[in-house]
């Protein structure tokens, strides 16, 4: 809390979130803020602060910009404390393990350090190293960061719109899950399989995992010659010729592992891809990897094929297979919001940045449409690959690009070879529905010469004819009370005054009674009218 305040975070309530252009310095400035406080923080803020800062979706380009100049790399960790974990996991000396370990690492970053080794065969290896003590830091780290946006959840309304809350309770996750390098291995593992299944294996390399020098917190691959996107970035010379093709195979490979795979790379910054000495790309650190289940892959084939053929009513079909609406009845005015979207925002010549996705998003939350958690991580991680690309090559035309690459996987998809290997899929999925079918045939048949056959039907299941419902009950109940209350009304209006000494006059109750009977049957009038217009 002392750093945060130090670094003007604090109070929470007066952090600009908005997009209004006057406020932009003042955004810049508490931007700032923040990046230092978290720098100053270390340890897994400092981590959980670079995966903010590739939701452009949510933060205004103002923090985006601050948080991207996070430190990626920091002081490694001692040696003395490496070299006695590196022994511990494998129960010797290295020179047991490698020929040579270099001692100073070739890349450290918050969680792990990589360092470069030769096995006794001579083959080269990067061995992954979380530093230690790290996973107690981490935990401590993560527990602070959502005590303190669960109280900014409490405090702050625009921080419950945003839904700061659930996103730091996802990162946190998915930071808790690097800790752990066995599910790396098998990320890795899995995105290979993938490659090598696809139509262009090669243009594409993914380090090959050593996998009986690989442990929980040790993880050993084929040691990579190249540069990383943000080592060349930085350099003044001339950028390489291979750079852009390069770029292209990669946005190439990623929306094939969206749309088809299912299993995605997440988190392309510049530092993940390299560019071989061959001209090839790279992609290293497997920490962060998306899947996609075959509900939301077909999901996704269905809108990128509406997006190819222009067919705004596929998009919204697809869009609303992924979550309902608040109010069904608003769903022709989605439609025609998302067809304006596609229009301005995605049509020809058009340009995917921030005001892109707020368009987006204002569309959905305006309807009320829950898009599942698994959908908007890919989304992330288009937006992240996005980034580098736009730092790289920035007159590379994304939409245009993915396009063109979307229309060749699908050319892929449509090969003999991949149609009979989707062919054999289906069957193989049919096939235990197919063998219990005769059996629910012969069920129905005897069913039906029994008379035992009876139909299930959910009453009320739509959302309008429980509120046509409920409106009948309440005028019905509303129009009794008034009868009753009006009758009662006449009743005591009638009666003679009473004989006892400071009893309750009968006008006097009439007319009370009178006046509720009025309201009750005004109520009804009012709520058929409102009925009428809804």
């Amino acid at each position: 809390m002392r750093i945060a305040r130090r670094n003007g975070v604090l109070p929470w309530r007066r952090l600009d979130f908005t997009t209004d252009p006057e406020r932009s310095a003042l955004r810049t400035t508490q931007a700032e803020g923040l990046r230092r406080a978290l720098e100053e923080a270390g340890g897994a803020f400092v981590k959980l602060g670079q995966l903010l800062s590739t939701r452009s979706d949510l933060l205004p380009v103002e923090w985006v910009e601050a948080l991207s100049k996070l430190q990626r790399d920091v002081e490694p960790a001692p040696w003395g404390e490496v070299r006695t974990m590196l022994e511990d996991a494998f129960d010797g000396p290295l020179e047991r393990v490698f020929t040579v370990f270099h001692e100073t690492p070739v890349a450290a970053a918050s969680i792990g350090q990589v360092h470069r080794a030769i096995l006794p065969g001579g083959r080269a290896v990067a061995v992954k190293v979380l530093r230690p003590g790290i996973v107690a830091e981490v935990h401590r780290d993560v527990d602070i960061a959502l005590r303190f946006m669960r109280f900014v959840d409490r405090t702050s309304p625009k921080a419950r719109m945003m839904g700061s809350r659930a996103v730091a309770e996802q990162y946190a996750d998915d930071l808790l899950r690097q800790l752990d390098f066995r599910l790396e291995a098998r990320n890795l593992l899995a995105l290979r399989a993938m490659q090598e299944r696809s139509a262009r294996a090669s243009e594409l390399h993914l380090p090959e995992l050593v996998e009986a020098l690989s442990t929980q917190d040790i993880l050993v691959t084929e040691y990579l010659e190249g540069d990383t996107i943000t080592a060349i970035n930085s350099r003044r010379d001339p950028v390489p010729a291979e750079l852009e093709p390069a770029m292209r195979t990669v946005l190439h490979a990623f929306i094939r592992q969206i749309v088809f795979d299912g299993v995605y790379h997440s988190d392309l910054h510049p530092g993940n891809i390299m560019l071989l000495p061959d001209g090839r790309p790279a992609l290293v650190d497997f920490g962060s990897v998306g899947r996609l289940d075959l509900r939301l892959r077909e999901t996704t084939q269905e809108l990128l094929i509406a997006y190819l053929q222009s067919d705004t009513e596929l998009i919204g079909d697809g869009l609303l297979s992924l979550g309902a609406l608040r109010d069904p009845d608003d769903e022709p005015a989605f439609r025609r919001d998302i067809s304006t979207f596609i229009a301005y925002e995605l049509g020809p010549g058009a340009r995917v940045d921030v005001a892109t996705v707020d368009a987006l998003v204002a569309v959905l939350t305006r309807y009320g449409l829950l898009v599942p958690a698994e959908f908007v991580a890919a989304f992330r991680g288009f937006a992240i690959l996005d980034g580098a690309l736009r730092s790289t090559v920035p007159s590379f035309d994304l939409l245009a690009e993915s396009r063109a690459l979307a229309s060749e996987q699908i050319r892929d998809q449509m090969a003999p070879k991949a149609m009979m290997s989707n062919l054999t899929t289906e069957l193989l999925a049919m096939l235990p529905g197919m063998r219990r079918l005769p059996r629910r045939v012969d069920r129905i048949g005897s069913a039906l010469e029994n008379g035992e056959l009876s139909i299930n039907i959910r009453v009320l299941a739509d959302r309008r004819d429980r509120r046509m419902l409920s409106g009948l009950v309440r005028q019905v109940l509303l129009s009794l009370a008034g009868l009753v209350t009006g009758v009662s009304a006449l009743v005591f209006l009638t009666a003679s005054p009473p004989e006892v000494a400071g009893a309750i006059e009968p006008a006097t109750a009439g007319i009370v009674l009178g006046g509720v009977s009025l309201v009750s049957l005004a109520g009804v009038a009012i709520d058929i009218l409102l009925g009428r217009r809804r």
